[in-house]
């Protein structure tokens, strides 16, 4: 398996912003066995320490609906803050369809109380500006286990990182 601060990950050119994403790594390394989705997964950055099967879909998310493919971890870093707020409940009722009885999501987003911090690390150019003025909704917790129930699934593991300014949430099946 590749060391987590291998220097070939450096790709991007602002820094911070690998040392973030290792850090979202860090929290799913457990989950990353079977058949694992990377949901938004860029680049695919994340494949190099899955044990099993890796699928990354990025944008067109089609394919999930065939009825054919089904995965044991679904995992979602720093993604569903770029998508508009309906859009998400119904990519997780479409990632319900797809999770095996015993899967479960993992998922990573910041939180409101980032969004400040974030936009000026990205004015002094320590993070893409772009990628910053793409987050559409900062999620609160009561904001994420709503959404959760609502898509059908029970919240298994919720906390805060990165001295609060980001969450880690673990879901699985509500009837598991």
């Amino acid at each position: 398996m590749p060391y987590l601060y291998d220097i070939k990950m450096l790709k991007s050119k602002k820094i911070l912003e690998k040392f973030l994403q290792r850090q979202r790594f860090k929290r799913v390394l457990p989950f990353l066995n079977k058949e694992v989705l990377d949901f938004g997964g860029n680049e695919g950055e994340l494949k190099q320490f899955v044990k099993g099967h890796y699928t990354l879909v990025n944008y067109d998310y089609s394919a999930l609906q065939t009825g054919k493919v089904y995965f044991d971890t679904i995992v979602s870093l720093a993604v569903i803050e770029h998508m508009p707020v309906g859009q998400v409940q119904a990519v997780l009722k479409l990632f319900k369809s797809v999770l095996m009885p015993n899967g479960v999501i993992v998922l990573t987003t910041p939180t409101p109380k980032s969004k400040w911090v974030l936009e000026c690390l990205a004015t002094l150019g320590l993070l893409d500006k772009v990628n910053i003025a793409e987050h559409q909704h900062y999620w609160t917790k009561e904001e994420l286990i709503a959404l959760a129930k609502a898509s059908g699934f029970a919240v298994k593991k919720y906390y805060k990182f990165q001295l609060g300014y980001n969450q880690f949430m673990q879901l699985e099946h509500l009837n598991s």
